[in-house]
């Protein structure tokens, strides 16, 4: 089968051994270990395929995701000739996007998802996430509740679920509020194991200092590329500035993940996810888009014998 766009997973698809089979049967995935192992100050093989307890911290798991998902796709692209040319990420996953769509050199967005995930681990501690599940959720009557408690709609993910953040009292009030306002719906809120209130005003400090850090890279961008690339902050595909880019990233750190938005751009499209997990197959499901969806290199032969 072939693919014209590809999706990534974000923080969150992580797990242990985590493109270990893609290493063993490509070369070109392990070239790619071999040129982040060059540039992190930390063993990048053993935080991806060792039991350990960083892998779940951000400033660990953002570059440990980036790693592994581009390992994926250099190994899926050279072995089964996979030529996309549209690309869209979920959060942290739009930096894969960005350096399979050869937006961004591979050594730059590693550089940018290491100072991503340092500047949200030191962010302001004390705050939580929780996702809100329930059938046709009235997004606009949501986020004014939530509002009110000073509690940011962090993902837009689909017509059945949501993420909201804030800090852990305020979100545990606008719960209450929700499960009360709902009570008739099949409500869920099920919390986030996550270390902050990533992607809420409680982030500003990071945007702030992620954008004059970026600054740095702007000569680097291959903006002729971006227009194949789905922005999470703004919720249409980039136009070729460099200086838009720079801007949406760091906004993206404290702005909504848009991903409802980005699903809608290529919906008509053939769609490969690529990640360690496969959480945005669901979030297709539920605009009725089936795609398909590689975790393993057995799942890629699979998908591409089809």
């Amino acid at each position: 089968m072939s693919f014209n766009a590809l999706v990534f997973p974000g923080q969150g698809a992580q797990k242990t051994g985590m493109a270990k089979d893609f290493i063993e049967a490509s070369d070109a995935a392990a070239e790619v270990f071999e040129r982040a192992s060059a540039c992190l100050p930390f063993d990048i093989y053993q935080l991806c395929h060792a039991e350990n307890s960083l892998l779940n911290q951000t400033n660990y798991t953002q570059p440990a995701i980036l790693v592994a998902e581009i390992a994926m796709y250099e190994a899926v692209k050279a072995d089964f000739k996979l030529q996309a040319h549209c690309f869209a990420g979920h959060s942290l996953g739009e930096y894969t996007a960005l350096v399979a769509a050869d937006v961004l050199p591979f050594e730059v967005a590693l550089d940018l998802v290491c100072k991503r995930g340092e500047l949200m681990h030191h962010a302001t501690t004390g705050g939580s996430m929780t996702a809100v599940i329930m059938d046709n959720i009235p997004l606009d009557d949501l986020v004014k509740t939530v509002n009110q408690f000073n509690v940011d709609m962090a993902n837009d993910n689909s017509n059945q679920q949501v993420v909201i953040s804030g800090m852990q009292a305020d979100v545990d009030k606008a719960v209450t509020q929700l499960s009360q306002q709902y009570a008739d719906e099949a409500f869920r809120a099920v919390p986030l194991t996550v270390s902050s209130a990533f992607h809420s005003r409680w982030m500003i400090p990071a945007e702030e200092a992620f954008f004059d850090y970026a600054q740095q890279f702007k000569s680097a961008i291959n903006s002729q590329n971006l227009p194949q690339v789905a922005s999470n902050y703004l919720g249409t595909f980039y136009a070729a500035d460099q200086d838009q880019l720079i801007s949406a990233l760091a906004k993206q750190i404290s702005g909504s993940v848009q991903w409802r938005k980005n699903m809608a751009l290529i919906q008509d499209k053939a769609i490969l996810e690529l990640g360690p997990n496969r959480p945005l197959k669901g979030f297709f499901k539920s605009i009725g888009v089936d795609i398909q969806a590689v975790v393993s290199y057995k799942s890629a032969v699979r998908a591409f014998a089809k």
